[in-house]
């Protein structure tokens, strides 16, 4: 059964612990950054794996903003400017709820999530993901976007997760968590 961790205890891969740094360093003294600290000219080598996400009615959807061309090739047409609800449905009802739930998670818990799994488990082809979402506000109080970036695998020792997260049931404790 496919697996996903949220907050696995691992040290960050690269990609994951450069935008979680970028992200920090951008907030400064604020709570969370704003949109118009995230400078595409300082993440140049990261911007075909990032993706910039406006959160609709409170979190009831989000809007892809920003798709990196890296990631377009999991998406079954171009994202940019889709509701997620949309861009996703694809891939079946399922996979547009954990998704949603996973990314309304980063609104509550307002610091960067970091996510790392079997994509099968979001109704994707065999591959193996690890990701960060970071929330982005402009009031510095509400999360009204969503700056996040995927690196994606397919060599399957590169990821052991537990026994622990293989279930709906250890999904749904993982979400809870991080409320």
């Amino acid at each position: 059964m496919p697996k996903v961790q949220l907050q696995p205890p691992s040290e960050d891969p690269p990609l994951v612990a450069a935008m979680r740094a970028y992200w920090s360093a951008k907030r400064g003294a604020r709570a969370l950054p704003r949109r118009k600290d995230i400078l595409p000219a300082e993440i140049k080598e990261w911007l075909p794996s990032v993706l910039l996400a406006d959160v609709i009615d409170g979190g009831a959807d989000f809007r892809y903003r920003l798709v990196g061309l890296r990631l377009h090739q999991f998406f079954p047409t171009v994202p940019t400017g889709k509701l997620m609800s949309e861009a996703l449905a694809p891939f079946g009802a399922e996979t547009v709820r954990k998704t949603l739930e996973t990314y309304r998670s980063v609104l509550t818990l307002g610091e960067p999530l970091r996510i790392r799994g079997d994509g099968a488990w979001y109704g994707q082809e065999p591959k193996f993901f690890d990701a960060i979402l970071t929330p982005l506000s402009e009031d510095g109080d509400t999360v009204n976007m969503i700056f996040g970036a995927f690196d994606f695998m397919w060599n399957l020792t590169e990821l052991k997760l537990s026994d622990e997260a293989s279930d709906e049931h250890a999904w749904r404790a993982a979400m809870a968590s991080v409320k």
